[in-house]
């Protein structure tokens, strides 16, 4: 009788072990590919437009509409907008977006030589369902 009850009890903590491990170790919800996929599209644009020189004279002068119109070049098969932000607020127009899939990117930018004027170009994109 000991042998079935000391039996019973192994069986039991072996099943609470289990358990725990499989709860803790449960895969963690990783981010839809999809949506990774597009905010690195999104922001490789930024950074092609960076490179190129355009991104930080239009950021200076607070002209979302030019670096939207230059990223159809990269991102036209997306519904997507331009928000320019200083450190306290934005800059530009905040879009009014209806759907409830939405991503952001956000590419930061310092200025120029001797003009220190941080700012952050958040592109926001849905459509991608």
């Amino acid at each position: 009788m000991k042998g079935i009850s000391y039996t019973l009890e192994a069986v039991i903590a072996v099943s609470f072990l289990l358990l725990s491990l499989v709860f803790f170790f449960k895969p963690f919800n990783v981010q839809d590919s999809s949506e990774y996929n597009y905010k690195k599209i999104t922001y490789d644009s930024l950074k092609a437009l960076s490179e190129g020189g355009k991104l930080r004279q239009y950021t200076l002068n607070n002209d979302a509409t030019s670096i939207k119109n230059d990223l159809t070049t990269y991102i036209s098969f997306l519904d997507y907008d331009v928000v320019i932000y200083n450190k306290t607020s934005n800059l530009t127009a905040i879009p009014t977006i209806s759907d409830d899939d939405v991503i952001s990117v956000s590419y930061f930018l310092a200025g120029e030589a001797g003009n220190y004027s941080a700012k952050e170009v958040r592109v926001f994109v849905w459509g991608f369902d």
